[in-house]
């Protein structure tokens, strides 16, 4: 039977072997980059300014989930070091995020993002702020493969730290977000 198939459909109902183990075939490999239903994994990196004198550096692990094809939820804890007048301190918490790939090809996409994160930190941020903050950002950047299903991602935010005025002073910053990732399969 299987001799009256196609080579290609060969190759899909026969698993070939290495050694005595057993090698996924390509057909199946992960969902194609921004499939509806395939999940992610980012690790992020990123660097902030104000344009006054305050700096963030962020790190971020987030999972992204695509609700519909290159339309993602991504959520995940993010951590900061803010380097600030009155006092450097750390800070950490969850955040999510939605990310649209309108300009999706097979190796590389445009995105816009937009989400929200909720930070506490070790002592006020900014200074004459509070210890917890919302976060919320918005954004656009790019996605390059750079490996089978692996992909490199960059862009440029505005990126807010207050505390929405739920502390007595609700003095905020906003900033430039330039940030760079990688993202794999799961």
């Amino acid at each position: 039977m299987i001799g009256l198939l196609s080579p290609s459909a060969q190759n899909a109902i026969v698993p070939s072997k290495i050694s005595d183990k057993t090698v996924v075939t390509k057909d199946n490999a992960p969902a194609r980059f921004g499939a509806k239903g395939s999940w992610r994994w980012e690790l992020e990196g990123s660097w902030m300014n104000d344009f006054d004198s305050d700096n963030q550096l962020q790190g971020a692990w987030y999972v992204s989930w695509f609700l519909i094809d290159n339309f993602s939820f991504d959520f995940g804890p993010e951590v900061a070091w803010f380097s600030q007048g009155g006092g450097n301190t750390w800070g950490a918490g969850p955040a999510f995020m939605f990310r649209w790939h309108f300009l999706a090809r097979a190796t590389w996409s445009v995105y816009a993002d937009a989400g929200v994160g909720l930070m506490f930190s070790g002592s006020n941020v900014p200074a004459a702020g509070s210890s917890v903050n919302f976060t919320p950002r918005i954004g656009v950047g790019a996605s390059f493969e750079v490996a089978a299903n692996a992909r490199i991602l960059a862009g440029i935010r505005w990126a807010h730290i207050s505390n929405a005025n739920l502390a007595d002073n609700n003095d905020g910053r906003n900033s430039i977000q330039l940030y760079a990732g990688i993202s794999l399969p799961f």
